[in-house]
Formats: C-alpha cells, structure tokens, sequence
C-alpha cells in the first residue's frame, strides 16, 4: 500500500506485530524524515546500531524500575490544584487541557520545572515552538516555512535551558525529577549513543503528547460508558490518594490499570509506525527486500477479535482477569524500539486520572467526539466539554 506517498508493507494483524518486533533487531531500523531529523538531532529513535543500544542502556534507568515512586510526590503537586479546578470551572476543551497539563507534568519530572517558577514561562513558550516546528513540511519544503526556522531557534534556547537545569556535581539532583540521574548516565557516553539535550526533547515531546492522548481517550470513555466503569475506578482513585504509594505499585488499582490498558488497546495514540528493512527480512511468509519501507498499525493488532472479542467495545474488564495481557499491548511498540518512556507514561497517567477521580466522576457536556485527527497523534479535533460530579464520598 501507499502511505506519505511511499510504497509501504503494512502489518496489521496482532501475530504479524509479534513476528515484526521479533524480527526488528539487525533487520529493521527506524524510519524518520529529514524534518525529524533536523529537529532531534541524534535522539534515541534517530540512532542505529550500538549507539541505540548504549543510549537505552543509559536513559532506561531514569525512566523506570525503582526510580519511579521517587517522582509520585512531584506528579501529585502538578495534578492536584488542577483537578481541583476542573473539579469547580469544569474544562472547555478536555484535550487541550490534558495537554496542558502532561506538558507541565513532563517539565517537572524530566527538567525539575515547578510550575509558577521562571522557567515554567519561558519552557512552555518554546516547547511550543518546537513543537509547532515538528508540523512543517517533512522534505527540501520546509526550508521556506518560517515555524521551521523558529523550531530550529528553539531547540537551541531549550538546549541552553537543559544545561542550566543540569545539576553541578556538588548541588545534588533536583527532587522529583530524572534529570540528574539522566546527566549522569551520560557524562562519559560514547558520541554513538547521542547527546542528552536530544533525547531529552524526544523524551518530553513523547511524555506530553502521548500520554495527553491516552488520557483524554480514557476520560472520554469513562464518560461516556457505563457508569459502573468511573464509580469503581473513582473508589480506587480514593484509595490511591490516601496511599499514594499505590500508584507504582503493579499488584494494585486493578480497575485503574484495566481502564489504561483497554484505552491503550482501544485508543492507540499512534496510528502509524514507520521502518525500513536495512537487510532481506521475511514476514508473514514474505521475503522483503531491504530498502524497503515497513508500517505497523498497534490498533490493527488491538482490533483482532481472535484476541480480543468485541473489539470496539470499551470494555476493561477483559484486562482484569489477565493484567500480565495489558502489559503486551502494543501502542508504545515493541521489540528493540520499544519506547523506552512506557512506565512513566502510564504512571503519569494513572496519577492523572487517581487525581481527577477523586474530585468527581466525568460527563461530557456535548456528547463524544465525532471529528478526530490520527495523526501525529490519536485526538479530537473539535472541543470536548467536561464537567466533573462530584459523589458524595469525594473532598
């Protein structure tokens, strides 16, 4: 098939995903524009080869495990005044709020930015440069655009942030945040395994806009499902705001963790992943020649109803019988690329939706929405109202 006006190799069954991540190491490599490129310089998915592998080894350890809970405290402190506040105003455009706020919750775990400080003003400004710069035209055209140029501007300014954030050696790491683990793991890295400022810009485009997709989705969802779905995992939310130690744990919030992993399997952010056979690879059956290019759809794997019966069914509760089977979901990839930021992101977005639970049970003003983008991640394209009722059990 087609896709970017490219002859491509789609996979979009969910045994052709397991063959394809099986197959990925030496064979597949990641497929970016030059636009990317530009942009991210030699950030972890724009590196090949040992450099990949060094720079996983480096960057996993900040991202996951036992660093975790040590970032709970700094997600609480961003998403608590904000439920608050949609619990009492409401929210005019839920993803653009959402946004808004895994933008700020990217900031303080990853560069130590407290909301209201200096910096938050002068990231968000830029961030959204960067960001903005990310849509232009992918080939030699985004030379005349000037939302390129102003991208190309900011990623220096946020590179000269990053170093000014970095901690020195004799200030200690920044409290709640990644960043100091991250400068260390990279002080003495091989030039293969890339730069930290590049993989910090990958990391909080990824962190911000992925999961504000996901939490949108799962809101949406909730709102507009059975009931039974939101009061049980607003019960959970309550229990997780009195211990928030829960929130990292894996054996807890069963009803939390089945709405995340059926709005992954439902919601996949993203529509499309992109790679290229650097050698003769066979799939399906099929040999495939190098050079050419290979897509993968994690919601047409999240769609077999060999798997998963009813599959445009929001249903959580086929996770919760078989937690171990969300973790295999496929919509932050797999094999030798899989997203490495995996575990954060779903933390951030089970803190999110603890917070936001705890102040009211969501409905949606105007209905689910019928206009939605899909690209370069899963939203609506039209405002989505949303209030929160507040149960009687909620403070």
């Amino acid at each position: 098939m087609t896709v970017d006006g490219a002859e491509t190799v789609l996979v979009g069954t969910w045994a052709g995903l397991g063959e394809l991540f099986a197959a990925e190491r030496g064979s597949l490599k990641v497929l970016n524009t030059p636009l990317v490129h530009d942009l991210f310089g030699r950030a972890l998915f724009n590196l090949t080869s040992d450099g990949h592998a060094e720079a996983r080894r480096r960057l996993r350890p900040a991202l996951s495990g036992r660093a975790l809970p040590g970032y709970v405290p700094s997600l609480l402190e961003v998403t608590g005044p904000v439920a608050a506040r949609w619990a009492h105003h409401g929210v005019r455009d839920l993803y653009i709020a959402v946004r808004a706020l895994t933008g700020a919750l990217s900031a303080r775990v990853l560069l130590g930015i407290v909301p209201g400080e200096t910096d938050a003003a002068v990231f968000a400004a830029d961030f959204e440069r960067f960001v903005l710069a990310t849509s232009a035209p992918p080939g030699w055209r985004r030379f005349p655009t000037g939302r390129y140029w102003a991208g190309r501007a900011a990623r220096w300014r946020l590179h000269t942030l990053f170093a000014r954030r970095a901690p020195i050696s004799t200030a200690g790491p920044h409290p709640g945040s990644a960043l100091a683990d991250l400068v260390a793991a990279f002080e003495d890295a091989p030039k293969a395994a890339g730069r930290l400022p590049d993989h910090l810009l990958a990391l909080l485009i990824a962190a911000r806009e992925t999961t504000a997709s996901l939490i949108t989705w799962g809101l949406v969802e909730l709102a507009g499902n059975r009931r039974e779905h939101a009061e049980l995992a607003g019960a959970e939310a309550h229990a997780a705001m009195a211990a928030p130690e829960l929130l990292t744990r894996r054996d807890a919030l069963p009803v939390l963790r089945a709405v995340l992993a059926e709005t992954q399997r439902l919601h996949s952010p993203n529509l499309l992943s992109m790679r290229e056979a650097v050698c003769p690879v066979e799939l399906g059956g099929f040999r495939i020649p190098a050079g050419t290019r290979v897509a993968y759809s994690p919601s047409a794997g999240h769609f077999d109803p060999e798997v998963f019966p009813q599959p445009l069914a929001f249903w959580p509760g086929r996770f919760l019988a078989e937690q171990e089977r969300g973790a295999r979901l496929r919509a932050f990839g797999g094999g030798a690329h899989a997203c490495l930021g995996r575990p954060l992101a779903e933390l951030m977005a089970i803190a999110v939706m603890a917070s936001v639970l705890r102040r009211g049970l969501p409905r949606l003003l105007g209905g689910p929405p019928v206009r939605i983008r899909y690209r370069p991640a899963k939203a609506p394209l039209s405002p989505v109202p949303l209030v929160l009722d507040r149960q009687e059990t909620a403070s």
